[in-house]
């Protein structure tokens, strides 16, 4: 009973889930990425071999701007130092590979669910709680 009512709300969530509309698909070519600030989030979006991907735009380590960061497959690499992330889940995988590293560690990232729409790009951010 438990499971089947969280799979229907799980596809209630999913049907009303608020989209935020980003920009066009045309917008972000093959293998680039663009910054967006939108709601009062910095998200860098990625557009890997067709797939969109969205992260927060600052690495966890010393807030660089990892819309900036080179890619590699489905990671993302901070160009301050290093710090690699994965674009699917927001996984630390490489520690930033300098002596800044040691004093401040990096940690995962936040990912943020995409969804293409008749060739717009959408994201689906957190709601704000209600009090």
């Amino acid at each position: 009973m438990k499971k089947l009512m969280y799979e229907c709300f799980l596809l209630v969530y999913l049907i009303l889930m608020p989209l935020e509309k980003l920009c066009s698909t045309k917008d972000i070519p093959e293998n680039d990425a663009k910054r967006f600030n939108i709601k009062n989030f910095d998200i860098a979006v990625f557009n890997v071999n067709g797939e969109f991907y969205a992260i927060n735009r600052k690495c966890t380590h010393m807030k660089g701007n990892l819309a900036k960061g080179l890619v590699e497959d489905t990671t993302v690499r901070c160009p301050l130092h290093g710090a690699k992330f994965n674009l699917k889940t927001g996984e630390l995988v490489t520690h930033p590979g300098t002596i800044a590293g040691w004093f401040k560690k990096a940690k995962n990232t936040t990912v943020y669910k995409t969804k293409v729409k008749n060739n717009d790009l959408y994201v689906d951010l957190p709601q704000p709680i209600e009090e």
